[in-house]
């Protein structure tokens, strides 16, 4: 029957300490890898967001609420023209709109009007006939126009209109930003904000189903000094939805993190500090139990003329002390030489 060859102890402790170093190595490769990082706190990035979230909140129910506020006056003109044959819209003159008209849907002809000239043919051919809100061009200016059925929808004949000026969504905008804040359509274009300002690029999602809503805010480098970009789409109930619309704002900030350029040097000296107390735990480990037990097989093997070093403390030292008592009796001697013989 062949003797198989057992592994001793030192082969398990060489294969712990190289995985050990090999996974402080790898800890120091992971931490040094490139990350994404914002050279401004997390919390302004989402304190902008949020500003400017509120800000598209209150665009959107302004939005709505005038189209609310234009279907009530829809109730009192259809009320006037059933009972005078007139439509009565001189008491709305102060409202919200820059103009306000009532236009026959099938001839286009305008009955009723306050403020501004009416402008039935930035409504197209044919006219709308459900309530709803668009942005159009009327002159020089860009205006959102806003118009519901007079009556009801289905047999509707007339078409109350009121042209919505931009610029008083400035107050709202204000929410987003006191330095700049926009509201752009689905192209990019600006339909409120500053003039002598440009919004930022590429915040608007051109393929984005209106109505799907989104936000973010992320940071960009100009000039010397670090701007937050938040925007958010026109969310909530319709119609303001469906328009695809977002608010922008941009914001300078002054308030930085720490530079992030050092990770590589801190993943370094992370994975050196792993290294050497490896080295230290397997060090320990070696001169308490490998040694030991190194010593105490010299001294099992050893003759009773030659007297190697033993170990002298822990349970080897007491095992050591037990094979030089036995020595020291007849019959140690005798076992001692039986095992030189069998040498």
């Amino acid at each position: 029957m062949s003797a198989r060859r057992v592994p001793g102890v030192r082969a398990p402790w060489i294969a712990g300490l190289v995985l050990f170093l090999t996974l402080a190595a790898a800890a120091g490769i992971y931490m040094s890898r490139p990350r994404d990082s914002s050279p401004v706190p997390q919390s302004i990035l989402d304190s902008r967001r949020e500003s400017t979230v509120a800000a598209q909140q209150a665009i959107a129910r302004s939005l709505n609420g005038g189209l609310s506020s234009l279907a009530e006056i829809a109730t009192v003109v259809d009320e006037s023209m059933s009972q005078r044959n007139r439509a009565l819209l001189l008491p709305f003159k102060g409202r919200i709109w820059k103009s306000l008209y009532v236009v026959n849907r099938t001839s286009h002809v305008v009955v009723a009007q306050v403020g501004d000239p009416a402008q039935p043919a930035v409504l197209g051919d044919p006219l709308p006939s459900e309530a709803g809100s668009r942005l159009a061009q009327v002159g020089t200016d860009r205006q959102i126009v806003q118009y519901t059925p007079v009556g009801k929808a289905a047999d509707a004949k007339y078409l109350l209109v009121g042209h919505l000026d931009p610029n008083r969504l400035g107050e709202l905008l204000a929410v987003a930003g006191p330095e700049g804040a926009w509201l752009l359509d689905k192209s990019g274009s600006v339909i409120a904000g500053p003039r002598d300002r440009t919004p930022p690029q590429g915040v608007v999602d051109q393929d984005m189903e209106p109505g799907e809503g989104s936000s973010g805010s992320r940071v960009q480098h100009t000039a010397e000094r670090y701007e937050v970009i938040a925007w958010a789409s026109l969310g909530g109930k319709p119609p303001s939805s469906t328009l695809g619309w977002t608010v922008v704002s941009n914001q300078a900030t002054v308030e930085t993190v720490a530079p992030t350029d050092a990770s590589r040097q801190r993943a370094i000296t992370v994975a050196a500090l792993l290294a050497v107390l490896t080295v230290i735990g397997f060090a320990t480990l070696y001169f308490l139990v490998l040694r030991q037990i190194r010593l105490l097989w010299r001294v099992a093997e050893s003759t009773g003329q030659i007297v190697p070093k033993a170990p002298k403390h822990g349970e080897a030292g007491r095992v050591a002390m037990a094979f030089t008592h036995a020595r020291a009796t007849p019959s140690g001697r005798n076992l001692t030489r039986g095992n030189d013989y069998t040498h």
